[in-house]
């Protein structure tokens, strides 16, 4: 069913609630049991609670460019500091993005299915609680809107998120150790939070748990396992709430993959030479003169100036 709602989606971009259901529906095959739209709703929300799925920005932003030029002589009267100078568009797109909790507000309940939510499994997740008196009302009005109006979306920095943890994953499994592959699938698998897209931030309590649905990991313990993390460059928290945390940085390892895809394409098309030229510079990572590059790379002086002559 979630993945009925998330095919919609992909195919037409953006839809409400209400037209996501007709199509939901209009989808199944005549002879089988329709979903009910309490059911579609609840699977929606779960796909809105994970954050695979986010309302759209704000269609018309209220924007006035006299008010922003009002405060931002305000601000050159205060001591200087360095800031961010945005231009008009990107003002504009700040002023329609949603804040998270408006992004991922999930669909309330409205009265007449509210009991049958409360007795779902997801009812914790989904947030499905019964009103009472005036709350009611306002609940049943603020699902209407939702169904009907609110535009929604797939949430794509969530997949690219997740396609990006596992690259990351497979890329470094073939350089492993023996015996550390299950505390480096769990650690991925016990992921915190999605919110930060460029590293991965795992408990020890959610690594055990892991590693104890695995076969013949139970046993593992946490000395143990910190000695892997720390080999497979993860870092632990520096805060006092996730002492217990570790953090991979994924933007390193796809730098790194990035460098050894380009090193070899060097390597392919101009040789050996280049390709030693090539590393030295990408390692040091700013400008070398060219008698530096002699000295470390031990090349002959004329094949350096005609191999920095070719890469150039």
């Amino acid at each position: 069913e979630s993945e009925a709602l998330i095919e919609g989606l992909l195919q037409n971009g953006r839809l409400t609630f209400d037209q996501l259901v007709g199509r939901t529906i209009s989808k199944v095959p005549e002879g089988t049991i329709r979903p009910a739209r309490e059911e579609i709703r609840m699977n929606f929300n779960r796909l809105v609670y994970a954050r695979y799925v986010e309302r759209c920005p704000k269609a018309e932003p209220h924007f006035d460019p006299r008010e922003d030029e009002e405060r931002t002589s305000a601000r050159r009267r205060v001591p200087k500091t360095a800031e961010e100078v945005l231009s008009l568009e990107q003002k504009v797109v700040n002023t329609a993005t949603l804040s998270d909790p408006e992004r991922f507000s999930e669909i309330p309940y409205s009265m007449e299915d509210a009991s049958k939510a409360n007795d779902c499994p997801h009812n914790a997740v989904a947030g499905a609680k019964r009103k009472h008196g005036a709350f009611e009302v306002d609940e049943e009005l603020n699902s209407t809107i939702a169904e009907n109006e609110v535009l929604w979306r797939v949430n794509f920095e969530k997949f690219i998120f997740c396609l990006k943890k596992k690259f990351c994953a497979d890329r470094k499994k073939p350089k492993l150790k023996v015996g550390t592959h299950p505390i480096w699938e769990s650690f991925f698998e016990a992921n915190l939070t999605d919110r930060d897209t460029n590293s991965v931030t795992s408990s020890m309590s959610g690594i055990l748990e892991k590693l104890g649905q695995k076969e013949g990991c139970a046993a593992m313990t946490v000395d143990q396992i910190k000695i892997v993390l720390a080999d497979l460059q993860c870092t632990t928290s520096t805060s006092n709430e996730d002492r217990d945390a570790f953090t991979f940085d994924l933007r390193k390892m796809v730098e790194a993959c990035r460098n050894e895809e380009i090193e070899s394409l060097v390597k392919k098309k101009y040789g050996q030479e280049a390709f030693t030229i090539f590393r030295l510079l990408v390692t040091q990572g700013c400008a070398v003169e060219t008698d530096q590059i002699i000295d470390t790379t031990i090349l002959d002086k004329q094949i350096v100036h005609s191999t920095l002559y070719k890469l150039w």
